[in-house]
């Protein structure tokens, strides 16, 4: 999910994240990576485009959602929580949020929040694949999560223009240009599928 605390890695340059993501090796380092990237300068005051919201299988989804709503506050990790319940996610089972309250950046107790206005759950949200101590002992979910992580970035000659993002921002350099059209190489990939995020075109599956 990303939300506020999330926001502040984007500020930082493509490559650089891209080699966050590869220092850090693991979805929980790359957690705690997010939430130490926010610290170095907390912002003093959020504001959360949620007119319309991405929901299903990210990075980069098609699935676009009207919401309709503009969120702001001057706690990061209480509107992120709010966030979450809006999609129907215990924020506690967050482990980016988890951090953040550890070390004092904010707290995502719901009973704790003051909420201007009325917190409703979006009917019918799709979410992604989650994964961690809440959905260790679903056999389902966990067969799906790892049937993703056997999944290889795949380009669509007929949406690609060869602008090449993708391969000059690949964090381990798994991409090569074979006839104008990304190939990955499979043993290399570490499956951030920064690619398909990165894509313009929208051009990248994972299959």
């Amino acid at each position: 999910m990303t939300g506020a605390i999330k926001n502040s890695y984007g500020f930082l340059p493509g490559a650089q994240k891209s080699r966050l993501h590869r220092v850090a090796g693991t979805p929980e380092r790359s957690h705690k990576a997010i939430v130490d990237v926010f610290r170095l300068r907390v912002p003093d005051f959020f504001i959360v485009d949620a007119v319309v919201g991405m929901e299903g299988n990210g990075p980069a989804s098609p699935d676009l959602r009207s919401i309709g709503l503009i969120l702001a506050s001057n706690d990061a990790v209480a509107l992120d929580s709010i966030i979450a319940g809006m999609m129907g996610l215990d924020p506690g089972r967050l482990q980016f949020l988890k951090k953040a309250r550890e070390i004092g950046l904010g707290d995502y107790d719901l009973d704790k929040i003051e909420i201007i206005g009325e917190l409703k759950t979006l009917p019918d949200f799709k979410l992604p694949p989650l994964r961690g101590e809440a959905i260790m002992e679903n056999e389902v979910i966990q067969e799906m999560l790892h049937s993703r992580t056997i999944l290889t970035p795949q380009a669509d000659p007929d949406l690609c223009t060869a602008c090449e993002p993708c391969v000059d921002q690949c964090p381990v350099s798994a991409l090569s240009m074979n006839q104008d059209v990304p190939e990955v190489d499979d043993e290399t990939c570490i499956r951030y599928f920064c690619c398909q995020e990165i894509c313009p075109e929208k051009a990248i599956a994972l299959k």
